[in-house]
């Protein structure tokens, strides 16, 4: 979750330089005709963009405490590690990186298989929690301004990219750092699955002004090469989640039934964990050429 100085009253498409155009189907969007991305139709400053992702986001905003939704997360981040571990070329020596790093769940797990560990992340609760309460090498600062403490060898981004002010210079500046051979790997909503297409601008993942861009398999992989990256492979994974943060997002945050949230939150199992695919979610994990 970081920002750029740059503007978003920019309104050429970042991924192919054509205009943008209102989305009609997506009221709020913008969308590029030419080759198919949308963007939301707002102009945040970055300090309030920074403002957006306070301790509320993270306690009753976006979720309903992501520190109690560390066990299902991790389940998550099992599985894109392993995902990881299995990439050619990268070894216990290699380095990693994440922007977007949050409370630092995933840079726990990532610290025990690699050499070094690091990430940075705007949400200034969170990156002190990463940093003083895990022990981590978790800062708080735009990753377009950093200097970073090692070369990686590998860069994550989970559910991050969607919500960068110019993820189009986020994936420059992570191509050109990265050592050769080296990997981009993301995790954000897939606007041209079937999923999407079918609910239209009632898909779950379209919630400006926290998500601001909203790509599909194409555009992704069109902008990443535009990066000089090369796409490795796209899949739609299951995640894991609670069913406390499933019955929040639905009840209280999605139809603001507060009342019946508050009723079936005091039901017994809010901690047992439930797989869930929609196809709507893709990891897409790139290589810079050698």
């Amino acid at each position: 979750m970081n920002s750029d100085p740059i503007s978003q009253g920019h309104r050429a498409c970042m991924v192919c330089d054509a205009p943008l155009v209102p989305a009609h189907r997506y009221p709020g969007l913008l969308k590029c005709d030419t080759c198919g991305f949308h963007t939301a139709d707002v102009s945040l400053s970055p300090e309030k963009i920074r403002a957006l992702y306070g301790h509320d986001y993270f306690h009753g905003a976006e979720y309903g405490d992501y520190i109690e939704e560390k066990n299902a997360l991790q389940i998550n981040f099992i599985h894109r590690l392993a995902e990881i571990r299995a990439l050619p070329g990268l070894s216990a020596s290699s380095k990693l990186f994440e922007i977007g790093c949050a409370y630092g769940f995933f840079m726990e797990m990532a610290d025990t298989v690699f050499s070094d560990v690091a990430g940075i992340d705007i949400a200034a609760d969170a990156v002190a929690y990463a940093r003083d309460d895990l022990g981590l090498n978790a800062v708080e600062g735009d990753f377009l301004e950093a200097d970073l403490p090692f070369t990686p060898d590998i860069i994550c981004m989970w559910d991050v990219i969607e919500h960068l002010e110019r993820p189009d210079l986020v994936l420059k500046k992570s191509s050109e750092i990265l050592a050769p051979g080296g990997y981009l790997c993301i995790t954000t909503g897939d606007i041209g699955s079937f999923t999407a297409r079918l609910r239209g601008p009632n898909w779950r993942m379209i919630h400006p002004p926290t998500h601001l861009h909203y790509f599909s398999v194409a555009t992704l992989g069109r902008l990443l090469q535009r990066s000089g990256m090369d796409l490795m492979s796209v899949t739609h994974p299951a995640v894991k989640r609670t069913i406390g943060s499933m019955l929040y997002g639905v009840f209280d945050l999605r139809l603001g039934a507060h009342k019946l949230y508050s009723l079936l939150s005091r039901l017994p199992g809010q901690d047992l964990t439930v797989s869930l695919n929609l196809h709507d979610i893709m990891l897409v994990i790139a290589r810079k050429p050698t």
